[in-house]
């Protein structure tokens, strides 16, 4: 399928989502919006693809939704929408029964922001931005910045972001344990590239089932958490890669995962 405002790429094993409006530092318009669940949906329903890179075009990863469509949502049931709209896809990465790596290679603030934290994993150049800057336009966070950042950083530090919406670089980020590694711009690709690989090579469905239980877990209790994984052990016990692990930890080799 051809989209206008991403472009999907599939090597192998390995799919690339690329946000693709550099003149605007590639900000969510609804076009991008509805072509991000369209793509997300087809990634997920693709057995041969086992692991999903999110980037953004330029110099930018994404500078948060376009304001002129957020002016437009003058009534309460436009924003409603719009917003709704958005978190369909946000949900649908967060959701996604795959590893996610977020490639932050420039600005990540507002939804951009919110984005990157559905991943994952996070690796952003240093020379990267982010910024939880909805209070500058009298906002409240969404796209899910209100679930994931006070997981991530605790939440007095995230009401800190939040209520300061002050921009910070990768390696604050890296620091309060927002993202999980700030490297040099030119080290950027090959970082992306050794992790994505080696995702690509592990037992895909052992990785979604934990990240589902892991993403429901912070909301459960121990032993709802327990269950789940007595549940997803139980199917990931069943798999062809699990039988492969087996064997070639028996035979002192290193696994051949298909993902299967």
């Amino acid at each position: 399928m051809n989209y206008e405002t991403i472009i999907l790429e599939r090597k192998g094993s390995i799919a690339t989502l690329t946000l693709n409006r550099p003149e605007k530092l590639n900000a969510l318009n609804i076009k991008m919006i509805d072509e991000l669940e369209s793509a997300l949906l087809g990634i997920s329903k693709d057995k041969n693809v086992r692991v999903l890179v999110i980037t953004g075009a330029g110099r930018g990863f994404c500078s948060g939704a376009d304001v002129s469509d957020m002016a437009q949502a003058l009534t309460p049931v436009e924003i409603r929408y719009l917003t709704q709209t958005a978190h369909k896809t946000i949900l649908a990465l967060t959701d996604l029964e795959k590893p996610v790596i977020a490639k932050v290679n420039g600005v990540a603030v507002g939804i951009g922001c919110s984005l990157a934290l559905s991943a994952d994993m996070i690796i952003a150049s240093e020379k990267a931005q982010f910024g939880v800057i909805f209070s500058r336009i009298g906002l409240i966070p969404d796209g899910g910045s209100l679930f994931h950042l006070p997981r991530l950083v605790g939440p007095t530090k995230a009401k800190e972001l939040i209520f300061t919406a002050k921009m910070f670089d990768a390696k604050e980020a890296e620091r309060i344990g927002m993202i999980n590694k700030a490297v040099p711009a030119d080290e950027l690709d090959n970082e992306v590239d050794t992790l994505k690989k080696q995702l690509a090579e592990g037992p895909t469905i052992a990785f979604g089932i934990a990240k589902k239980i892991i993403n429901k877990g912070l909301s459960m209790n121990l032993s709802s958490v327990l269950e789940s994984e007595a549940f997803g052990q139980t199917i990931a016990g069943t798999t062809e890669d699990a039988r492969e692990g087996v064997m070639a930890f028996l035979e002192k080799r290193k696994p051949e995962f298909k993902g299967r």
